[in-house]
């Protein structure tokens, strides 16, 4: 078959390989922490803290991997009798990571062992506080080690440390695998818990992680847990829906929510067992995540976007947790490197941006280079944050815009697969659903649609999005093509994935497009 052939070639397997990647996944496939020194030291000291009835508060972050990681160890040591309370930070009044502040009122409030997750590896002056202030501080984490220096921590469990699998995990599926010998079982509702962690945390979907994905979407077609199937209408839950729905809610409430009493509420969802509290919570969620779907809307449509301009940089008086969702929105739209800025919350005088790219222009490589005194900046080749002052803004749009006209974004024909209308069907979508689950690293695959006559498109009623059906049960939609894209009786080409949406039973193929 030449789908088959294609997709093979594509993900650089031969036919046997593609055999072994359907094999049924297993958990002995997954390595264990069990035994290591760092997890034994841990173990043994969280024992005598159940022992002295010592107050343990977990530390951890306000992103969905923060999220897993407390609400596990929360949950965990809670089921062994230990006194233990989780705190997420807010994005605005705490910044990320453990800070000596919070040390001191952690401290005063009769704590005496902080256990970071998903956060600690750098947090020197923090942990050298909570040590002087006489508390035990355990390091769990996954994030760099600065070369040659680690925090004074009692104890630190980390991935590099372990030397464990090939390649990355999350912070919330260190936390379970932790929670293993801590518990002595393995508890599927954490590894949940873990398991949605790497995805949203875009850990590389190869090896241990794919085997662990795998097993999720299995379990959580046999296991319908309230917290996880509440934040959702789909029957069931597989990575789409997660990536797509579940995760983004959970992210929503760090995004926009200063409070930190808002972001906490979702230790007491993942990590408690109060029905009515989690029904409550799980409608804060839905309308948390509205609000940031307009908001973001509304700030993006906003923009006067030049005809012409290499780059698009702009601002406006959004929470800076949405600075990321709109310039991916923009970059998506208008096939253009931006940076999107807002004011900075708790430092008056600066403007704190969100960078969006792809291949062919490199994020950091032009934020080394704008002649621009840079208050802060860091990120990777695509995506990047950086904080100016505001009266700088003119000059860093004028620099950034003229890197913009000599590194070009690359077009994003590298990698699709042509495929006609004929081969558009189910089978075809099984077939490609037979090498997932995709994330980071194993994406899914993209295919191309040639000579695509646009005088028989149909669009929704309000004329906004392309929605036409080119097949038996098979519908042509795009979010980003409305009926004045093209000219009258052009022939175009489109990219597209494949979807599959059910109602009321009857299921129908989704081709979602993008204009090339």
């Amino acid at each position: 078959m030449a789908i088959l052939e294609e997709l093979l070639k594509f993900y650089n397997l031969d036919i046997e390989e593609y055999g072994r990647l359907k094999e049924a996944p297993s958990f002995d496939l997954i390595p264990r922490i069990d035994g290591a020194e760092s997890v034994n030291k841990a173990i043994e000291r969280l024992n005598l803290a159940k022992q002295n009835k010592e107050k343990i508060l977990v530390y951890g972050d306000y992103d969905t991997d923060g999220v897993m990681a407390t609400s596990i160890l929360v949950r965990a040591l809670r089921e062994r009798g230990i006194i233990a309370n989780g705190y997420l930070p807010s994005r605005y009044k705490d910044g990320y990571g453990l800070n000596v502040a919070n040390v001191e009122r952690i401290a005063a409030s009769g704590y005496s062992i902080i256990f970071t997750c998903d956060n600690g590896i750098s947090a020197f002056e923090a942990v050298d506080k909570a040590k002087e202030l006489g508390m035990t501080v355990i390091v769990l984490d996954h994030h760099t080690i600065e070369e040659g220096k680690l925090p004074n921590a009692d104890i630190i469990i980390h991935p590099v440390l372990l030397e464990y699998g090939e390649y990355p995990i999350s912070a919330g599926f260190l936390s379970f695998l932790f929670s293993m010998p801590f518990l002595g079982k393995r508890d599927d509702y954490l590894f949940t818990l873990g398991t949605i962690s790497l995805i949203s945390d875009m850990m590389p979907l190869k090896g241990h992680n794919r085997v662990a994905v795998r097993l999720l979407t299995k379990h959580l077609e046999n296991v319908k847990y309230s917290e996880i199937y509440a934040l959702t209408k789909k029957p069931v839950v597989d990575t789409k829906v997660l990536q797509l729905e579940i995760i983004p809610k959970i992210n929503a409430v760090g995004r926009m929510e200063k409070d930190p009493k808002s972001i906490n509420r979702l230790i007491a969802y993942f990590a408690e067992n109060d029905k009515a509290k989690k029904e409550a919570i799980a409608i804060f969620l839905d309308n948390i995540n509205e609000h940031r779907k307009e908001e973001t809307k509304a700030a993006a449509e906003s923009f006067n976007i030049e005809e012409g301009t290499p780059a698009i940089v702009v601002k406006a008086d959004i929470p800076e947790g949405l600075n990321g969702l709109i310039a991916n929105r923009l970059l998506q739209e208008h096939a253009l490197p931006c940076v999107v800025f807002s004011p900075a919350d708790a430092k008056p005088g600066l403007l704190v941006g969100s960078v969006r790219s792809r291949a062919g222009f490199d994020v950091i490589e032009c934020l080394t280079h704008v002649k621009v005194d840079l208050v802060a900046y860091g990120g990777h080749s695509f995506a990047g944050g950086v904080t100016i002052r505001e009266e700088d803004f003119e000059k860093f749009k004028k620099e950034f815009s003229f890197f913009a006209i000599k590194h070009k974004l690359e077009k994003k024909n590298d990698g699709l697969i042509e495929i006609s209308l004929d081969d558009c069907n189910m089978n075809t979508y099984h077939l490609i659903e037979s090498f997932g689950p995709f994330g980071q690293e194993w994406p899914e695959p993209k295919f191309l649609l040639k000579n695509m006559y646009t005088k028989g498109f149909t669009y929704t009623k309000d004329g906004r999005f392309l929605s036409c059906f080119v097949g038996k049960d098979v519908k042509l939609f795009s979010f980003s093509i409305s009926e004045n894209t093209f000219p009258e009786d052009t022939v175009t080409d489109l990219q597209i994935t494949f979807a599959v949406d059910e109602f009321r039973g009857k299921k129908t193929l989704s081709l979602f497009a993008e204009r090339q």
